[in-house]
């Protein structure tokens, strides 16, 4: 029995591979690869500018994360940006819920 791995996407600095195994042939995974370092700067350049008036601009979420957080309901959402987890791609420093 062994590990299958294939990319069907490898673009924009995304990588996507399809994961299976002959011993659970009907389940598969995706991994999903990106250089958050190249989004980063962006971040803190954003960070820097003023934010003023209802809308704000909360975070810049990675596509590997953006996978995750689709999948959540608004309140879910909230929460998750205000954890460490998401602190390092938060623009607006305020509480989101």
């Amino acid at each position: 029995m062994s590990e299958h791995r294939r990319t069907y996407q490898d673009r924009d600095g995304i990588k996507r591979t399809l994961c299976w195994d002959d011993a659970t042939p009907d389940e598969c995974g995706v991994l999903c690869e990106q250089d958050v370092s190249e989004i980063m700067p962006g971040i803190q350049r954003a960070r820097e500018i003023e934010q003023t008036g209802l809308n704000r601009h909360v975070a810049r979420i990675p596509a590997v994360i953006a996978d995750k957080v689709l999948t959540m309901d608004p309140d879910e959402l909230d929460w998750w940006l205000e954890t460490e987890e998401a602190e390092p791609y938060r623009i607006w420093r305020g509480r989101v819920r």
